[in-house]
């Protein structure tokens, strides 16, 4: 690593380091400044988190770029953030999708956020989705959801809290399934058991927590995390772990079966110390870290590492943990069939 490099890395920790100690005690008016002061220290460390070229070694991807369902199996296709779509020859599921990417900017200095229907039309690969499926309420996994039902007709399942909210962003309640850890719900082609997770903290407490606190939501802070979720998908013949916001609530039963793919998010400390364990626990096939590319910029620009992620951390703990399965990497709109 460079010197340079390494310099960066120490102002962007003190960076940090200030930010979580300032807020602690300071002024409404100050909250506001040392919010602007995040937003420049981010901006300052983009040199550090590039795309995935360095890893091109571990991203897998079909010749065919079509987003047509498999004949066969299970085709998965990376949409950003925590967004996937799962597509079988009789099923096809999104979740946590998110295209309308707001602004640190707007975040930061709580200004409205909206989705826009211009870029949920453009991302969106298809209009045939059976069900929706959303880990948790925060803006980046459901600011969109409302406006994907509205055109594929989808159903949406979530906890109640999350669904409160999208019923307040004028999701009808007849597409509206209401799930708590522990339950099942069947779709024709697939299987959505719900299982109990937690969310990553941000200097030292979960973003955005707490009752829900407007509705409609306005600003960032009203889509609010609620009940997190992870979710074991049987869908083509495979079965599909996903977990988005952090990592699970409590150990993870070895009655969960085979797993053939887990997709675990690693944007924030807590979930990169839990990596290990969870692979430990699970021994999938595949690996696939999620949740690693910064969501505050367009999705035109392409895969860019979020300035919190540590990817070569995910890898490092990868490469001791004594497991046969293989760590993959998705680069966005790039379908690959899971084996």
């Amino acid at each position: 690593m460079s010197k340079s490099r390494n310099q960066l890395e120490k102002s962007r920790d003190a960076t940090f380091g200030f930010i979580a100690r300032a807020t602690e005690s300071t002024t409404h008016r100050s909250v506001r400044l040392i919010k602007i002061l995040v937003v420049l220290g981010l901006g300052m460390t983009m040199e550090l988190h590039a795309g995935l070229q360095r890893y091109r070694d571990l991203i897998v991807a079909d010749q065919d770029v079509s987003f047509a369902p498999p004949k066969a199996g299970v085709r998965i296709t990376y949409l950003g953030t925590n967004a996937y779509l799962l597509q079988s020859r009789d099923a096809a599921l999104l979740i946590d999708p998110y295209f309308s990417r707001v602004s640190l900017f707007r975040v930061a200095l709580k200004l409205p956020v909206t989705s826009r229907r211009d870029l949920t039309e453009r991302y969106l690969p298809v209009r045939r989705i059976d069900a929706v499926l959303v880990t948790h309420g925060h803006f980046d996994h459901l600011l969109d959801v409302p406006q994907i039902i509205a055109l594929t007709g989808a159903r949406l399942i979530a906890s109640a809290i999350s669904i409160q909210l999208a019923l307040s962003a004028g999701v009808p309640p007849e597409k509206c399934v209401v799930v708590t850890a522990g339950e099942k719900v069947s779709l024709p082609g697939a299987t959505v058991s719900s299982l109990p997770a937690k969310h990553d903290r941000l200097f030292g407490r979960v973003p955005f927590d707490g009752p829900i606190r407007r509705l409609p939501p306005r600003v960032a802070g009203d889509w609010v995390c609620g009940e997190p979720l992870a979710f074991l998908i049987e869908i083509g013949g495979r079965r599909i772990y996903i977990a988005g916001g952090g990592r699970p609530d409590g150990a993870l039963s070895a009655s969960l079966g085979p797993i053939d793919l887990v997709i675990l998010g690693v944007a924030l400390p807590d979930s990169r110390r839990r990596f290990g364990q969870i692979l430990e626990q699970l021994r999938p096939r595949y690996v696939l870290p999620s949740h690693q590319d910064n969501f505050f910029l367009p999705l035109s620009r392409g895969f860019v590492f979020g300035p919190m992620t540590d990817f070569p951390a995910v890898l490092r703990t990868f490469r001791k943990a004594s497991n046969s399965s293989q760590l993959i990497l998705v680069d966005y709109f790039r379908p690959w069939t899971l084996p």
